[in-house]
Protein backbone atom coordinates (compact mmCIF):
# COMPACT_ATOMS: atom_id res chain seq x y z
CA UNK A 1 0.00 0.00 0.00
CA UNK A 2 3.00 2.51 0.72
CA UNK A 3 3.74 2.52 -3.05
CA UNK A 4 0.40 3.55 -3.99
CA UNK A 5 0.00 6.18 -1.53
CA UNK A 6 3.49 7.53 -2.61
CA UNK A 7 2.61 7.56 -6.42
CA UNK A 8 -1.28 8.95 -6.02
CA UNK A 9 0.58 11.67 -3.27
CA UNK A 10 3.98 12.27 -5.01
CA UNK A 11 2.40 12.41 -8.89
CA UNK A 12 -0.87 14.42 -8.13
CA UNK A 13 -1.89 17.29 -5.60
CA UNK A 14 -4.79 17.67 -3.08
CA UNK A 15 -6.86 19.20 -5.67
CA UNK A 16 -5.88 16.60 -8.50
CA UNK A 17 -7.14 14.06 -6.24
CA UNK A 18 -10.10 16.07 -5.40
CA UNK A 19 -10.91 16.58 -9.02
CA UNK A 20 -10.40 13.10 -9.83
CA UNK A 21 -11.76 10.92 -7.18
CA UNK A 22 -14.08 13.20 -6.12
CA UNK A 23 -12.08 12.77 -2.39
CA UNK A 24 -9.21 13.67 -0.86
CA UNK A 25 -5.81 11.60 -1.47
CA UNK A 26 -5.85 10.45 1.99
CA UNK A 27 -9.29 9.35 1.93
CA UNK A 28 -8.45 7.86 -1.62
CA UNK A 29 -5.37 5.15 -0.24
CA UNK A 30 -7.21 4.66 2.82
CA UNK A 31 -10.36 3.61 1.19
CA UNK A 32 -8.27 0.94 -1.90
CA UNK A 33 -6.45 -0.30 0.93
CA UNK A 34 -9.03 -1.94 2.38
CA UNK A 35 -9.64 -3.88 -0.74
CA UNK A 36 -6.05 -4.53 -1.68
CA UNK A 37 -4.71 -5.74 1.86
CA UNK A 38 -8.00 -8.08 2.65
CA UNK A 39 -8.85 -10.24 -0.42
CA UNK A 40 -11.77 -11.71 1.45
CA UNK A 41 -13.08 -7.79 2.17
CA UNK A 42 -16.94 -8.34 1.19
CA UNK A 43 -17.87 -5.84 -1.43
CA UNK A 44 -21.40 -4.37 -0.39
CA UNK A 45 -24.08 -3.65 -3.22
CA UNK A 46 -23.74 0.17 -1.96
CA UNK A 47 -20.29 0.42 -3.10
CA UNK A 48 -20.77 -1.82 -6.42
CA UNK A 49 -23.64 1.21 -7.22
CA UNK A 50 -21.16 3.81 -6.33
CA UNK A 51 -18.47 2.46 -8.69
CA UNK A 52 -20.54 1.66 -11.44
CA UNK A 53 -22.23 5.70 -10.75
CA UNK A 54 -18.15 6.90 -10.83
CA UNK A 55 -17.41 5.08 -14.01
CA UNK A 56 -20.67 5.91 -15.90
CA UNK A 57 -19.96 9.68 -14.59
CA UNK A 58 -16.92 9.27 -16.45
CA UNK A 59 -17.92 8.17 -19.10
CA UNK A 60 -20.44 10.54 -19.71
CA UNK A 61 -17.78 13.69 -18.69
CA UNK A 62 -15.91 16.34 -20.68
CA UNK A 63 -12.88 15.11 -20.14
CA UNK A 64 -13.65 11.41 -21.54
CA UNK A 65 -15.27 13.18 -24.46
CA UNK A 66 -12.27 15.23 -25.32
CA UNK A 67 -10.21 12.08 -25.42
CA UNK A 68 -12.20 10.05 -26.98
CA UNK A 69 -12.07 13.01 -30.02
CA UNK A 70 -8.05 13.54 -29.88
CA UNK A 71 -7.37 10.05 -29.91
CA UNK A 72 -5.69 8.16 -32.65
CA UNK A 73 -6.73 4.46 -33.02
CA UNK A 74 -4.01 3.62 -35.53
CA UNK A 75 -1.43 5.22 -33.65
CA UNK A 76 -2.54 3.30 -30.31
CA UNK A 77 -2.09 0.29 -31.71
CA UNK A 78 0.57 0.97 -34.17
CA UNK A 79 2.57 2.02 -30.66
CA UNK A 80 1.16 -1.24 -29.55
CA UNK A 81 2.04 -3.36 -32.08
CA UNK A 82 5.62 -1.87 -32.22
CA UNK A 83 6.00 -2.80 -28.50
CA UNK A 84 4.81 -6.19 -28.87
CA UNK A 85 7.45 -6.58 -32.03
CA UNK A 86 10.69 -5.08 -29.74
CA UNK A 87 9.54 -7.89 -27.00
CA UNK A 88 9.92 -10.61 -29.47
CA UNK A 89 13.08 -9.27 -31.22
CA UNK A 90 14.89 -9.33 -27.91
CA UNK A 91 13.85 -12.53 -26.91
CA UNK A 92 15.12 -13.82 -30.32
CA UNK A 93 18.71 -12.18 -30.08
CA UNK A 94 21.27 -14.96 -28.99
CA UNK A 95 24.26 -14.71 -27.07
CA UNK A 96 26.50 -16.55 -29.28
CA UNK A 97 26.70 -17.44 -32.24
CA UNK A 98 27.30 -20.77 -33.76
CA UNK A 99 30.73 -20.11 -34.83
CA UNK A 100 31.78 -18.32 -31.48
CA UNK A 101 30.74 -21.43 -29.51
CA UNK A 102 32.70 -23.42 -32.25
CA UNK A 103 35.74 -21.16 -31.99
CA UNK A 104 36.05 -21.21 -27.98
CA UNK A 105 35.65 -25.31 -28.42
CA UNK A 106 38.77 -24.95 -30.83
CA UNK A 107 40.56 -22.73 -28.35
CA UNK A 108 40.10 -25.17 -25.55
CA UNK A 109 39.85 -28.76 -27.52
CA UNK A 110 40.84 -28.13 -31.37
CA UNK A 111 40.00 -32.14 -32.10
CA UNK A 112 37.86 -32.55 -35.53
CA UNK A 113 35.85 -35.12 -33.98
CA UNK A 114 34.89 -33.12 -31.03
CA UNK A 115 33.91 -30.24 -32.79
CA UNK A 116 32.21 -32.19 -35.47
CA UNK A 117 30.26 -33.93 -32.05
CA UNK A 118 29.61 -30.08 -30.74
CA UNK A 119 27.97 -29.02 -34.30
CA UNK A 120 25.74 -32.46 -34.70
CA UNK A 121 24.44 -31.43 -30.99
CA UNK A 122 23.77 -27.49 -31.49
CA UNK A 123 21.83 -28.41 -35.04
CA UNK A 124 19.85 -30.92 -33.10
CA UNK A 125 18.70 -28.44 -30.44
CA UNK A 126 17.73 -25.86 -33.14
CA UNK A 127 15.72 -28.15 -34.61
CA UNK A 128 14.01 -29.65 -32.21
CA UNK A 129 13.42 -25.76 -30.73
CA UNK A 130 12.43 -25.19 -33.88
CA UNK A 131 9.82 -28.58 -34.33
CA UNK A 132 11.74 -29.52 -36.93
CA UNK A 133 11.60 -32.89 -35.27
Amino acid sequence: MGKLKEKLLNNLSEEQMEDIFGISAFEYVELMSKYKDDESYPITEAEVEDIEKMVEEYYQSKEFQEYLDTINLDEVFTEHNQNELDEINDSLQVKFTEDEVIEAIKLVKNEEWFITRIRKELNEIWNRKNGVF
